[in-house]
């Protein structure tokens, strides 16, 4: 390990990317913006939330998520109020057609850890196979899905679904984030 710490690193400090994850070089950075949730028996409501893909030279990025609460007051939470966080890391292999195979691991502090294998094509990503644990006292979360793409203006828009309480898949998470930062400035 150099002084600067783990990663290659050039000039300027700046961490190169590992070879592997180029398909995902375009989500690096931090990302900032809001969006809506909902759920079957679930009052829906606006969130902000801010995600830092971080690149260290190693062949898997970091992933941070943290969300607020961006309503009204109610149910005991005022703007600003933490919601749900994230984190784990986004690691791309081979595939054995054209689209690489992203492999996603999550975890979140109310008992969930998640794993995540779905494909990369251009600058869409749908990650449609998963894995959930849960310990005896996390929410009933069984299954979810994600799609994340780069949209009109170069924003970074998201799609969850989710599976829990013994209610059919259906929407659950939606956000259009703007880049604020370079995660390796």
């Amino acid at each position: 390990m150099s002084a600067q710490g783990p990663g290659r690193r050039r000039a300027g400090g700046v961490v190169d990317l590992h070879p592997s994850l180029v398909p995902l070089a375009f989500l690096v950075g931090t990302w900032r913006g809001e969006g809506v949730g909902g759920y079957e028996g679930l009052d829906g409501f606006h969130y902000g939330q801010e995600i830092t893909f971080a690149a260290d030279g190693r062949p898997a990025l970091g992933y941070v998520s943290h969300t607020w609460w961006a309503d009204e007051p109610r149910d005991g939470r005022e703007p600003g109020s933490p919601l749900a966080t994230e984190t784990g890391f986004w690691r791309v292999q081979p595939g054995e057609d054209a689209a690489p195979v992203v492999e996603v691991t999550l975890a979140h502090p109310f008992g969930i850890a998640e794993i995540y294998v779905g494909s990369v094509t251009g600058t869409r990503i749908e990650l449609d196979h998963n894995v959930l644990i849960r310990t005896a006292t996390a929410r009933d979360v069984t299954r979810s899905i994600r799609l994340y793409g780069i949209v009109e203006g170069g924003d970074l828009a998201y799609a969850i679904d989710m599976e829990a309480g013994a209610k059919p898949m259906q929407s659950h998470l939606s956000a259009r984030l703007t880049r604020v930062g370079s995660a390796d400035a």
